[in-house]
């Protein structure tokens, strides 16, 4: 048996306020219908997992907190691991708020042990400035949540996804530290995504190229493409990378994947 890793941005759902494409909670009920393992995995570093979840089934999709995967769930054993109590948030209240509920002391100065870095629509000088002051002067981590390169808002146009304004920090800061990769698709997440499901034949499906796609590849996963998301079908030849499908519809997928079910 194979299992699917379905990303939610892009192929489950069309903006930011998780309104789902038309087909996809009746894709997502057909799957358990059938007994197919998935999970649904994303870098969504807005709120912890158990709020998206809650938001999913208001929108329509028959799912439990065991069906869904994300950084944010990951983020606080990262930060207790590296020894860090203390951190500046680049990010949503809601994920501030989770960190303080995990026990984190979050502050707003930079002195702090780490700089954790979300997507975040009100990021301001302001906060650039605590942060590389945080970097560079307190000798602060850089904790992305995810490495994501570039998110695609409500309104179709586009701005840095967390991965991007990390990178940035580290640039201007001179720091040498690697950057962790908590998100997808790290072998610390897959293996958490996979947790108790098959693992022989994996597929990850996803609109992004550059951060799940190709890092997917690395790590020996069938690459599937939906051009539903923020890349059209013209950015694989830019980016010189071949998926093993490449689907328009959750509907073509779904034809697909019971092909290989009854194959």
């Amino acid at each position: 048996m194979f299992t699917l890793l379905i990303d939610m941005d892009g192929v489950l759902t069309r903006d930011k306020e998780f309104n789902p494409f038309e087909y996809a909670p009746t894709f997502i009920k057909n799957l358990k219908e059938r007994g197919i393992p998935f999970r649904i995995v994303s870098n969504n570093s807005t709120r912890s997992p158990d709020l998206i979840v809650h938001r999913l089934r208001v929108k329509g999709f028959e799912i439990t907190l065991e069906d869904f995967i994300s950084p944010v769930g990951i983020l606080p054993d990262y930060l207790k691991e590296e020894g860090i109590g203390s951190v500046f948030v680049i990010g949503t209240r809601m994920l501030a708020d989770f960190l303080r509920e995990s026990g984190f002391d979050v502050r707003e100065t930079h002195n702090v042990d780490a700089v954790v870095v979300g997507q975040d629509k009100e990021i301001d000088f302001l906060k650039l400035k605590t942060a590389v002051s945080a970097v560079f002067l307190n000798g602060a981590k850089i904790v992305p949540v995810n490495l994501s390169r570039i998110v695609r808002d409500s309104d179709g146009l586009y701005f840095p996804g967390a991965g991007s304004v990390a990178h940035m920090l580290a640039y201007t800061t001179g720091y040498e530290e690697n950057l962790p990769n908590l998100g997808k698709p790290s072998p610390q997440f897959i293996k958490l995504a996979l947790k108790g499901l098959p693992e022989k034949d994996v597929y990850l499906i996803s609109d992004d190229i550059y951060t799940d796609l190709m890092g997917a590849r690395d790590l020996g996963i069938k690459t599937v493409f939906m051009t539903t998301g923020k890349y059209r079908e013209e950015e694989l030849r830019k980016a010189n990378f071949k998926p093993d499908y490449i689907f328009h519809s959750l509907q073509e997928l779904e034809n697909k994947i019971f092909e290989w079910l009854n194959g």
